[in-house]
């Protein structure tokens, strides 16, 4: 065992400490908890479906109130094909300093001003969790990310939006309320448009936060009565997922967050977190065991590790003085990564077995965020563990992507009420 192995390992950190098969298990337990009311997953019921059809030619307002940034757009068909038009992207409301309800709702409609004369119905992705009810709208319950609007908790974002909205444009307009997760899963199958059959998809955010969605039967979903029978998207919000004992660095960037019981799973893993478990870990190492040189450790981000663990001579690479100690801090950060993965690939092979049958056409994992297709090692070590999890039990997978998933799958959503 290696330094960085017993340092880990002695902290609770190290990938050879996430056994599989126990939280896949676990993960299934409480997504049926969730089902009917119960547990950590809020397993929420979306009212939406895979659309049958779409609308060709009808602008719509396409709202994406994401981690990081707020993108807003007008979107149609044409055909099969989806255009895109007027996008734009700013901060997201809140992310930078505290905002009032009537701030915040009046930041989306100032942001979205200048498309109003130029659609419709509006969808609106909303990165957030968020109670959804059958007419599509939805209470916000807790902002993850570290987004600042506490006034905002407890009300309907879309009438709040529409609100808003019509203090600048009287025009009559209706809105669906999705998330970010749900989005991704309508954008991979329209993407998709039946080239190729799948037992069922997946949608997979890794990118600033974490979570799942998937297909389920409407008759599973005991906690809301009187449902027709038929399928339904469930978003999961996995990132809340509390089978996973924390690490001692995972603990301590939880607590210094405004909720640190809640998100748990995605505060261990996910980009918004992971690089400051990341430097804690460096720095624990460095007081515990020793680097062969003093090491300069300043605060950095997942860009900077990536550029590290790809042989850049950058921001990383200078706060070591010797090779040796450099490559002590990639099996660090290797390892970090790698147990990223594996949680990962344990939550999306614990949904993939709840929807498949053995030996029967692949599910599509339809995935969206930098995190996952750009922080160095993640995907190859992600693919490993779903192999690992799903081959042995005849499960296929295809990872689908897409340019726009999120924008894509709003559209999708806005034929819900058409």
């Amino acid at each position: 065992m290696t330094p960085v192995e017993k340092f880990l390992r002695s902290h609770n950190q190290a990938t050879s400490q996430i056994d599989i098969d126990q939280l896949i298990k676990a993960f299934q337990e409480k997504m049926e908890e969730g089902l009917k009311g119960k547990g950590c997953l809020p397993m929420i019921p979306t009212y939406l479906n895979v659309a049958d059809k779409i609308s060709v030619g009808k602008r719509k307002l396409l709202i994406d109130a994401g981690g990081t940034n707020f993108r807003s757009a007008v979107g149609y068909f044409d055909g099969t094909k989806v255009v895109l038009e007027d996008m734009e992207k700013t901060k997201m409301p809140a992310s930078d300093r505290v905002l009032g309800k009537e701030e915040f709702y009046n930041a989306i409609a100032d942001n979205v001003k200048r498309l109003l004369d130029k659609s419709g119905d509006i969808g609106f992705c909303f990165s957030y969790q968020v109670d959804m009810d059958k007419d599509v709208d939805g209470t916000v319950k807790l902002f993850a990310k570290e987004v600042k609007a506490p006034e905002v908790l407890g009300t309907r974002v879309g009438r709040c939006t529409l609100d808003a909205i019509y203090k600048i444009d009287d025009t009559k307009r209706n809105i669906v309320i999705l998330n970010d997760t749900v989005a991704t899963l309508l954008g991979g199958v329209a993407v998709n448009n039946n080239q190729q059959k799948f037992q069922s998809y997946i949608g997979f955010i890794f990118g600033t936060g974490m979570n799942l969605c998937y297909i389920e039967d409407t008759k599973n979903i005991t906690k809301v009565k009187d449902l027709e029978e038929g399928k339904m998207i469930i978003n999961i919000e996995g990132g809340n997922f509390d089978g996973v004992t924390q690490g001692d660095y995972d603990k301590i960037v939880a607590d210094r967050t405004e909720n640190p019981d809640l998100q748990l799973l995605e505060k261990m893993i996910s980009g918004k977190y992971l690089a400051d478990i990341m430097y804690l870990c460096l720095e624990g190492f460095g007081k515990e065991v020793g680097y062969n040189q003093s090491a300069n450790l300043e605060p950095f981000d997942l860009k900077d590790v990536s550029a590290f663990l790809s042989g850049d001579e950058d921001k990383l690479y200078n706060m070591f003085g010797c090779t040796e100690d450099r490559t002590t801090a990639k099996e660090m950060l290797r390892e970090l990564i790698d147990r990223s993965a594996r949680l990962c690939a344990v939550v999306n092979g614990a949904v993939a077995l709840r929807v498949c049958q053995p030996k029967g056409d692949p599910v599509a994992i339809v995935a969206e965020g930098t995190t996952f297709f750009k922080l160095t090692g993640f995907r190859s070590n992600f693919e490993k563990y779903l192999d690992g999890i799903l081959n042995p039990r005849k499960i296929q997978y295809k990872i689908l992507q897409g340019e726009e998933l999120n924008m894509v799958g709003t559209l999708v959503a806005t034929m819900v009420k058409e």
